[in-house]
């Protein structure tokens, strides 16, 4: 190189230094730049991510580099919440990048959060490995716990490697290793083997800690391979399976068919405390040669039930009375015990004849039979006596005769004879009813212990009772009317009157102010009920019914009382307005001031002002002090709501069952009660309307139509041709009115 060129290049050193040792005249700021990198950014020059701080910038490439290093660093699981703070990088810009990491390398995966490499799950198999030589099963729930990695995913991690990185079984749930297996088979068989008694698989786990996920597998091998002798019962679970040993299986049914052959029957509760859960499938298959009868909760021998009904039959011959429960065994359930003593009875047919009493008891016929028989004398004795009292010849021949019941309160032994006056209301019906009784409840008692001579329980007393109280009244009664259609009749001269004939019954005062007390309550109700119509045309013929009715036969008895008092004779017992009026002519003062008044308000005034001068009349006339009593209206209201249940049961009348049912239904509506003809029926029915079920409605209504149009064929004292069906389900309506009310109404 020649001289010259070698001082230029010296010159060019020297201008070069001098050039970087001087001083830049231009300066960019530190927020320049960073304005000057987001403008190129914003035009997508180029491609930057900043740091959270915002004092760095990274291109995309040395994100996924740091990435990559990250991984690398926690052996290959790392979780991109932890990136974010390791890389100082914005999570949405590390989650973009790791998607598209994932997406091109399949050496990685995103689980929960968390990248896993390849190298990772190779690692974890490793471990898992050596946990299985050590513990000879691991299973996968247990793997989940220890890496907090999902079940299917470490399934995906286990397959593949089992056999390779993994050396043992996977059954998809557990990995294990030959020798666990045969350890679980081996020590499992020692087990049962060596039983004498049922086991619970439960307690061979729990004791001996074996392996429940493969117990029935290896109890199946053994079983093939008859390493062991016996049966498992209850299902294939853990908690129910228990293993009953040959050994004792043998020795239970030999015990079983021991205790039937010397005891005739088995208890089913004894099976199941020696371990049998199906006791009559067992006893069907041990003694199945047997003559057997099942029960509910024990199993019986027949030729044990022929012994023991030889044994009840002489009972029966001997005290007419046996309590099977006494002779077949105490451990019997009462519903196995009852339905033996039904057995016993069907089978004692043939040799003599018994009723079931009590469930458990049995009572000959002829027992029953000498029993009543034991009334006659006293039945014939007492029918003379009472057959010489007019009240009861007259409650006979009306045919208002009543016997006392079991529980003591009147039952209705005859109907009443049909009348037109069925077809008003129930008050307008009424009869009094004479109470008869032969032998009371306690009588009845002490005559039983007698004839039994000794302590009876009280079951069986109470069936007995039951048994023969209504039929001894009612055999009375019946008696009696024989006795009365037979003209064997004789009434105390005192009881007739002067042309022969029995004297109407006179009331006292005390009984003339206890109906006009029933009545005042009785009217106020019925007055309170025809004011809730709101049509005065019906209001009106209420009022009128009301008077007619009620309010005219208080005013009769009344004035019968009075009139008897100043011995004046009254020929007619049915008043009307010209036969009291008659009859007050000829009362003394303040009396006939009194009833004159009254008498003339019956014919044109509201029932309000008529109670309000009959209750004048009664503190003035019978001497009767009314209080205002809301407790005594309830019992009132109670009594009419019953008797006119008691009519509508026995009536057959269509269109009396109409108006009975409609009085009822307007009770259940309103609590209180009403006073209506037949007439009124159509309007009883427009005004429930609103508070009645429609399918009711009209059920009432069409029924009411067919009422209507029969009446218009037939003669006013027929029954009208109407099916029974209707009948029965209008009578059902009226005693279930409640049902068929809508609830709001209620």
């Amino acid at each position: 190189m020649s001289s010259t060129s070698w001082e230029e290049i010296k010159k060019l050193a020297a201008d070069f230094q001098r050039v970087q040792l001087v001083e830049s005249s231009y300066k960019l700021s530190e927020r320049n730049c960073i304005e000057i990198i987001n403008k190129l950014i914003s035009l997508d020059l180029i491609n930057l991510y900043h740091s959270t701080d915002g004092k760095e910038f990274i291109t995309q490439k040395h994100l996924e580099k740091e990435i990559y290093d990250e991984i690398f660093v926690h052996d290959g699981r790392i979780n991109i919440v932890e990136l974010q703070s390791l890389l100082n990088i914005d999570i949405t810009y590390i989650e973009a990048k790791v998607s598209e990491i994932i997406r091109d390398d399949p050496n990685l995966t995103l689980i929960l959060g968390q990248i896993i490499s390849k190298d990772y799950m190779n690692k974890i198999s490793e471990e898992i490995n050596e946990l299985l030589k050590e513990k000879g099963s691991v299973s996968v729930a247990e793997l989940t716990n220890i890496y907090s990695l999902p079940g299917d995913f470490l399934y995906q991690v286990i397959k593949p490697r089992v056999g390779e990185i993994i050396k043992g079984n996977f059954d998809g749930n557990i990995i294990f290793t030959h020798n666990y297996i045969n350890h679980q088979k081996a020590l499992l068989s020692g087990v049962l083997e060596a039983s004498i008694r049922p086991i619970r698989f439960s307690q061979l786990i729990k004791e001996y800690s074996l392996d429940q996920s493969m117990i029935f597998e290896i109890f199946d091998e053994l079983i093939v391979a008859k390493q062991i002798n016996g049966k498992l019962f209850g299902s294939r679970q853990v908690a129910s399976a228990v293993f009953v040993p040959e050994f004792f299986t043998k020795a239970q049914d030999q015990y079983i068919q021991a205790f039937f052959k010397q005891n005739g029957y088995i208890d089913f509760s004894t099976l199941k405390k020696i371990g049998i859960t199906e006791p009559d499938n067992y006893v069907k298959s041990l003694l199945a040669t047997e003559d057997i009868q099942f029960l509910s909760s024990s199993c019986i021998s027949n030729f044990f039930i022929e012994q023991l009904g030889q044994e009840i039959e002489e009972q029966l011959n001997k005290n007419g009375i046996s309590e099977t429960m006494q002779i077949l065994p105490s451990n019997l359930s009462e519903k196995d015990v009852a339905s033996l003593t039904a057995t016993f009875c069907q089978k004692l047919k043939q040799n003599i004849d018994c009723v079931i009493m009590a469930e458990t008891y049995l009572v000959s016929r002829n027992f029953i039979k000498d029993f009543q028989n034991k009334f006659q004398d006293q039945m014939e004795s007492k029918s003379k006596e009472d057959l010489t009292k007019k009240n009861i010849v007259l409650g006979i021949k009306s045919e208002t005769l009543i016997v006392g019941s079991l529980d003591g309160k009147p039952v209705i032994s005859s109907k009443s004879s049909k009348s037109k006056s069925k077809s008003k209301s129930v008050q307008e019906s009424d009869h009094v009813n004479i109470e008869i009784v032969f032998i009371d409840k306690n009588n009845l008692i002490n005559q039983l212990k007698l004839l039994v001579n000794e302590d009876i329980n009280d079951d069986l007393m109470d069936s007995l009772v039951e048994y023969f109280l209504k039929p001894l009244n009612s055999q009375y009664l019946d008696l009696l009317k024989s006795k009365v259609e037979k003209g064997l009749v004789t009434i105390s001269e005192t009881e007739q009157s002067a042309d022969g004939k029995p004297a109407p019954k006179k009331l006292t005062i005390k009984e003339v102010q206890e109906k006009v007390k029933f009545f005042l309550i009785q009217g106020k109700i019925f007055d309170k009920a025809l004011k809730l119509f709101s049509n005065q045309k019906v209001q009106d013929q209420l009022n009128k019914h009301l008077l007619k009715t009620s309010c005219s036969e208080i005013t009769n008895e009344m004035l019968k009382l009075i009139a008897n008092e100043q011995m004046i004779q009254i020929t007619d017992e049915n008043l009307n307005s010209d036969s009291r009026n008659k009859i007050i002519q000829k009362l003394k003062d303040p009396f006939k001031q009194n009833f004159v008044e009254l008498n003339q308000s019956l014919t044109n005034q509201s029932c309000s002002e008529v109670i309000d001068l009959i209750e004048k009349v009664a503190k003035e006339c019978v001497e009767l002090a009314v209080k205002k009593d809301p407790k005594r209206e309830k019992e009132v209201i109670l009594q009419l709501r019953e008797s006119t249940k008691a009519s509508l049961n026995e009536e057959k009348d269509p269109a009396t069952v109409l108006q009975l049912a409609c009085l009822l239904i307007f009770h259940s509506s309103t609590n209180l009660f009403l006073n209506a003809p037949g007439r009124c029926v159509p309007n009883i029915l427009e005004f429930l309307q609103p508070n009645l079920k429609e399918e009711a409605y009209k059920k009432l209504i069409n029924f009411q139509n067919v009422v209507i149009e029969n009446a218009s064929k037939h003669k006013t004292d027929e029954i009208a041709n109407i099916s029974a069906e209707l009948v029965e389900e209008i009578r059902y309506i009226g005693l279930n009115a409640k049902q068929h009310l809508h609830e709001n109404k209620n």
